[in-house]
Order: C-alpha cells, then structure tokens, then sequence
C-alpha cells in the first residue's frame, strides 16, 4: 500500500477522480480511447443486443406490460445505444465518448428502474440491473468516476421508483438496496483498481519511453562522440606523425646550424693557436666571436621556444624610448654580415617624437621581434631596402619591417609562424638559421596581446606586420650611452675580489678578463667556500657569484653573505639566463645580474660600478 502511495504521489494522481495533471492527462486519455475503442464496440454491441432480446421475456413474463417495457427498449434505449455506437465511426466521438457513455449508462439503467417499479415482486429485472452495473463498469470502458456517478444515480432512480410508484414491501426494498449497494461499490473499486493500473502502466510505459529515447540519445551522442573523438585521434595522430618529421627535420637542421659555427670556432681556434701572423691571428679572433655570436643566438632561441612549448614564457615591462630602441636596431643590422655583403640600405621610420616614444613594454622581447624580422628579411633580400617602421593608430602601435626582397608563395603565408617550418619547407636551405624566429616572434606577440601577419608579392618584396597596446610612459627614460671609442681603463691594483665559480675555464675566463686591472682574485669553487671565504677575509670589496654550485648554490650563498656583511656588493652572473632569473637574484640580495657569456665592455662597466666607489 505504501508503494502505491508513494507511486501516486510520483504520478500526481489525483486519489479521488483519478487524473493526471494537464498534459499527461491529454495524453492519458487520447491512448485510453485509442486501446478502448474495439473493447467498447463489442460491448455496446452485446449490450444492445442483450436489452433487446429481453423484449421477448417481457411478454413471457409479464405480458400485461409487455408493450410498455418494449416502448422503452425500442423507441428510447435501444436507439439511443445505436445511435452511440454509429458516432462512434466519427472524429468527434473522441471528444464527447465519456459524455455518451454516462447518458448510455443512466438511460439504460433508467429503463430498468421503471420496469421494477411496475414489477417489484419480478426478479427478473433486478437481474437485468446487475447487468447494467457491470457493463458500465467493467465492459463498456466508462471512466471509474462518473461510472461511479451514474451508479449511484441509478440506486437512487430505484428507490424513487420503488417508494413512490411501487407497491414493494419495504423489507424488499431494503435488502434490494443492500444488494445494489454492494454492486456499485464492489463494481466501483474494481472500476478504481483497473482504471489505476491502466494509468499506472500508461506512467511507467512513458517513464520507460524517456529512460529509451534519453538512452537513445546517449548512445547518438556516444556515436557522435566516438566519431568525433575518431576524427580527432586520427588527426592528432596526423599532427603527431607531422610534427615528428618536422622534428626530425628540425633536429637536423639544429645539428648543421650548431656544428657550422663549432666547426669555425674549433678550427680557427687552431689556426690561431699555430699563427704567428698578428693579421691573421686578428682575422681569427673575428671569426670564432662573429660564429659564437651566431651559436649564442641559435641557443637564445631553442631556449626561447622551450620556454614557449613550457608556456613559462613571461614579458617584463619596463619604462623605455622606443626611437631609442629603433636607432639600436638600425645600428645592428647595419653591421649584419647579409646586409654588408649585399649593400642592402636600412630605412628607419620613427613617427613619434622622442618625448612622446616613452612607452611601457618588454624592451627586450620587443626588440627580439623587430631583430628576428629584420634579420630575415637581410637573408632573403638580394636588393633594394630593408625598411623598420611603426605607427600609432589608435590606442594599439603597429609595427612594419618591409623588404624588396624575392617575396613569399601565397601557400606558404599560412604557415610560416609555425614552429620548425624552415626544415620542412627547405631541405636544403641557402639561408643559415633555425627557422625558429617567425614562430617565436608570433608567440611573443600573442604575450603581447597583439597579432601578426605577413603580405607579400613573389618578386616585389614582403611586409611583416605587428602590433601591440600603446602605454605611454609617465617620464623620460633617454639616456647617453658611451661609444665605442671610449676606452675601457680601470686600474684596481689595491682592490679584491672574490670569484665563485665552480667551472675552472669559466674562472679563467674573468681572471684573463680582469688582468689589465690588476686587481687580486679569490677563486671559491663552491657557494659553501665562498661563505667562508667572505667570514675569514676582510679585505674583499666585491662578490662575483654564480648561481648554479654544488654543495651549496649561489643564491643560498649571497643570503648568508648579506646577513654577515649587508654592505657587500655581490653581482650575479649566471649561464641559464632564464626569465625571472635576473628577479629571483635581486630578490635573494644580489645587487646586479649578467648572463653569461659575458660581454667584456659590458662586464667591466658594471664591476665599476660598484668597485670604483
């Protein structure tokens, strides 16, 4: 019973009358009168039939009403049931079925109250009566509620009938009440019970409709998502497969890009080595710096797109004059070895005055893209003019590096940013580099917030455009370098310093450096050593640290150099050069950073710096 309770409460049935909500009960009766529809021809058929034929006992049993009783089957109930079943073969029957079996119900079972009326003592009709009840309740497809209207209406007809227009004892009309009494309700609770389970059955069937159609829907979906994922593992294995061979054609293009300069670098090395030519000697020393310069740049950008395929790579924005910057770009490509040979004129193209070029932005990343640029259109052009440019529209600069250069196919456009293309476009390549420059530049502008794009013509040149959000900067950041010319002379004869360094070439390196200074050198080969060095030896006045050590590291070192001797200068230098290294050594109490290799000039300015005070 709890079940059931519980199963009407799902349903929202209503206990009483038996109906769904709104909708469900739309639906309900439409597949009630669909399933009930044969059911009920058949019964209206032997009902009819069953109320006619008793017309010939009427004058078997009592033939002085005979022709009363068969006026009533056949001029009123027996038309009225005809009539019913033809509308039956209408559309509108649909509509007003349960109406027509009520009104068949009352009328038939009227008929038979009037006839026990004349002929209460005559059992025969109260018979006929129990048919009624259980055609309209069990046969005929009445609903449960107004069939149990219609019966109780018709107990009511009888007693009518019975006290005022019969002669029945009352002891007969009682227990005449009592039987129909019984009838109608056992009748009723049959009528409640089928009509439930037929509504019951119509729930779950729907509950088991939408568990089909949502399963239905799952399997589509997994099918579709079978496919897609098919599709996508198919591709992603494509994609793998490609990016292995552009990999593999990358790797030996790196393996010819690093060899190349090693090769200059070891060979005139011993060339140097053997010459006692001071032109000679002078031309070789040219070589091995121009070809380590060229492997610096080529490690630069294997590092880069590392920390790009890493997704490490960060911008660090600094306060700037970008005609500054543009005046140092031109000074670069002016000695590029492609430019020289070619005679190619470089065109710089400032559109801002220098007190407006103050900006804010990643100076260095910034002049990475316009290098990597300008250095490939220097490679693929023969003739004419290299021209580096920007503009201000709007709040965003747009930056321009335009060559006469021999132009790009329209299908390569598409994918020339895209990473270890060169070894897949060009087995044989004329150009030296890595093909890594167009995708790092693409990378870096998307940091930046910005796009990149190319337009190009074969034979009449290309132009590489970017842009990225205009921050103008809040104060003058001009500043006058010193040239070339000036000579680097320092004399430190009195002065210390202490080397931590763990690599004995690299301590060579800055001992060679250093030695015109004269200054004195302490070389610790472990962050732990040069600790000890620094509670042992008063006389020191500057740290020179390197971060990567064993035993103890160069940062861990200058924490505990600081908290001895806060005043104690200490200057980074470091071969990894990653971004945030520079930050996370100041943060530890360095006072200065450099990246190794070092440059000379620039290595001796800063240990001025800080020397000379």
């Amino acid at each position: 019973m709890a079940g059931n309770t519980s199963l009407i409460q799902e349903m929202k049935l209503n206990r009483i009358t038996l109906s769904f909500p709104e909708k469900n009960e739309r639906l309900f009766l439409r597949k009630y009168f669909t399933d009930s529809l044969l059911q009920f021809r058949i019964s209206f058929v032997l009902v009819t039939f069953l109320y006619a034929i008793f017309g010939w006992l009427d004058t078997v049993i009592v033939p002085e009403f005979a022709s009363t009783f068969q006026a009533i089957r056949f001029y009123i109930v027996v038309p009225i049931l005809v009539l019913v079943f033809i509308v039956s073969f209408f559309p509108v029957f649909e509509k007003i079925w349960q109406s027509l079996l009520f009104i068949s119900f009352l009328v038939t079972g009227a008929g038979i109250c009037v006839m026990i009326a004349l002929v209460p003592i005559n059992y025969t009709y109260y018979a006929g009566m129990m048919l009624i009840f259980s055609a309209g309740y069990f046969f005929i497809r009445l609903r449960f509620f107004p069939a149990a209207i219609a019966g109780w209406i018709l107990v009511g007809l009888y007693n009518v009938g019975a006290i005022f227009f019969s002669k029945a004892d009352s002891h007969i009309i009682l227990s005449i009440n009592f039987f129909y009494a019984s009838i109608n309700l056992i009748g009723m609770f049959a009528a409640y019970s089928i009509e439930y389970y037929a509504r019951r059955d119509f729930y779950l069937n729907q509950q088991l409709d939408e568990q089909y159609d949502e399963v239905e829907n799952l399997n589509l979906n997994l099918e579709k998502t079978v496919d897609k994922r098919t599709i996508e593992l198919v591709e992603a294995k494509n994609k793998a497969e490609q990016s292995d061979k552009l990999k593999s054609a990358f790797l030996a293009s790196m393996s010819h890009e690093i060899r190349t300069p090693m090769n200059a670098i070891i060979g005139f090395a011993q060339v140097l080595e053997q010459s006692d030519d001071d032109e000679e000697r002078t031309e070789c020393v040219e070589v091995i710096k121009s070809n380590g310069s060229h492997l610096l740049a080529l490690l630069d950008d294997i590092m880069d797109i590392s920390k790009i395929e890493a997704g490490v790579l960060e911008l660090h924005e600094t306060e700037f004059s970008l005609n500054e910057l543009m005046n140092e770009i031109y000074k670069v490509m002016e000695v590029d070895e492609n430019v020289k040979s070619k005679g190619l004129e470089i065109v710089i193209k400032n559109t801002l005055g220098d007190g407006d070029s103050i900006i804010v932005a990643d100076r260095k990343r910034l002049k990475q893209i316009l290098i990597n640029l300008a250095f490939n259109a220097g490679k693929f052009t023969d003739t004419g003019f290299i021209e580096i440019g920007y503009q201000l529209i709007h709040e965003d600069l747009y930056f321009y590096v335009k060559d006469t250069g021999r132009g790009i196919e329209l299908e390569k456009q598409a994918y020339i940013f895209e990473r270890f293309m060169q070894g897949n476009l060009d087995h044989q390549p004329e150009q030296e580099g890595s093909g890594l420059g167009l995708a790092i530049s693409k990378s870096l502008t998307k940091l930046f917030k910005g796009d990149i794009w190319v337009e190009s013509e074969i034979g009449k040149g290309s132009i590489f455009y970017f842009n990225l959000p205009f921050i103008k900067g809040s104060k003058s950041t001009l500043k006058i370098e010193k040239t070339n010319s000036e000579i680097m002379e320092y004399n430190w004869k009195n002065k210390v310093i202490l080397i931590a360094e763990d690599v004995a070439t690299n301590y060579l390196l800055v001992k060679k450096s250093l030695r015109k200074t004269e200054v004195e050198l302490i070389w610790a080969k472990n962050g732990q050593e040069a600790v000890d060095e620094i509670k042992n030896n008063k006389s020191i006045d500057l740290v020179l640290m390197d971060i990567r050590m064993p035993i103890m590291n160069g940062l861990e070192a200058t924490r505990q150099i600081k908290e001895i001797y806060p005043q104690m200068p200490i200057i980074a230098q470091t071969a990894y050069a990653m971004d945030g290294d520079r930050e996370r050594s100041l943060q530890a109490g360095c006072d200065e950073y450099i990246a190794k290799p070092i440059n000379l000039k620039e290595f001796i300015e800063l240990i001025a710096k800080f020397i000379d005070k």
